[in-house]
């Protein structure tokens, strides 16, 4: 039995590669009961569980796929961030680390990842879950190169190159997602005049925060999913003469026929637990021996 974590969000997704599957609002997790919930909601028993993929947070503390209890500040360079805390990602980490449950930590994708030079340039890529999606694409889909576009609450792609990442670009750089997005000049003028923080400022920064009809807002986001895809498209070119698209997230449906339109393609939505199930797939492989997972090294 594998599980697989998909730390999203609004929700902390579980999944088995038996179509188990469990969601938990972040709000209603207490690590005090966490695992009798996981036990419960999955039906199955931890101790009969050979390894849990888990997904958290931004990931930018460690580079390769790492056994939990090998892995400091929960594989964090730093406290903070982009995004909303709420501490349900936090309290699922701890009650598994301190389980006998064995567990794999995934990375996410930054600039001491192993992804093409140029797109190091950024400090972060893309979280850990976006790791299990692109493996739930390779492994579901028979596809070695594609991009992959994950549009809800904010919006990250990835390019996938001969099965491996070779770039990735953060809700916080490109595309706003619904409610997060990268900060313009009024936001940086915001938080200099001390009116909202950083962190403030990307989580408003989604097609929301302008008054518009729910017409305009989705063929503005699909608008700049589509650019946002076309410019890992050129840097898959380098490696590939030609990938396929995926749309991924909450808002992937409302978008994909406009995105298609824009990019003169037709695009595939990947199903929405294919993030857990992909992190039950890597924890699957490295259980089994894998030494890497889309170009991530393992050390477990």
């Amino acid at each position: 039995m594998f599980i697989g974590i998909d730390h999203g969000t609004q929700a902390i997704r579980f999944a088995t590669l038996d179509n188990r599957k469990l969601e938990l609002p972040r709000e209603d997790v207490a690590e005090s009961s966490v695992l009798h919930d996981i036990e419960e909601g999955l039906n199955l028993k931890l101790d009969f569980v050979k390894l849990v993929a888990l997904s958290y947070s931004m990931g930018d503390g460690i580079s390769e796929i790492t056994d939990i209890k090998k892995v400091k500040n929960r594989g964090l360079k730093a406290a903070g961030g982009a995004g909303r805390y709420v501490g349900g990602g936090t309290a699922i980490y701890d009650a598994i680390r301190s389980s006998n449950t064995p567990a794999v930590v995934l990375p996410g994708i930054h600039d001491e990842s192993n992804i093409d030079f140029r797109m190091k340039f950024f400090s972060h890529g893309a979280s850990p879950e976006k790791v299990g999606l692109a493996y739930y694409v390779l492994k579901h889909h028979r596809t070695e190169d594609f991009v992959l576009c994950d549009v809800s609450s904010n919006t990250v792609s990835l390019a996938i190159a001969d099965s491996r990442i070779i770039g990735a670009i953060d809700a916080a750089i490109f595309a706003p997602g619904i409610s997060q997005g990268p900060l313009d000049l009024q936001a940086i003028r915001d938080v200099d005049t001390g009116l909202m923080t950083a962190n403030e400022a990307f989580s408003r920064g989604g097609i929301l925060k302008h008054n518009i009809s729910e017409e305009d807002a989705i063929a503005t986001l699909a608008l700049y999913v589509a650019m946002e895809i076309s410019a890992l498209q050129v840097l898959l070119h380098d490696y590939s003469m030609s990938g396929s698209i995926f749309l991924a997230g909450s808002a992937a449906p409302d978008v994909k026929e406009l995105v298609d339109g824009h990019l003169r393609t037709s695009s595939v939505v990947v199903e929405p637990w294919g993030a857990a199930i992909g992190c039950a797939e890597i924890a699957k492989d490295v259980s089994e021996g894998a030494t890497g997972i889309v170009g991530i090294p393992v050390d477990a």
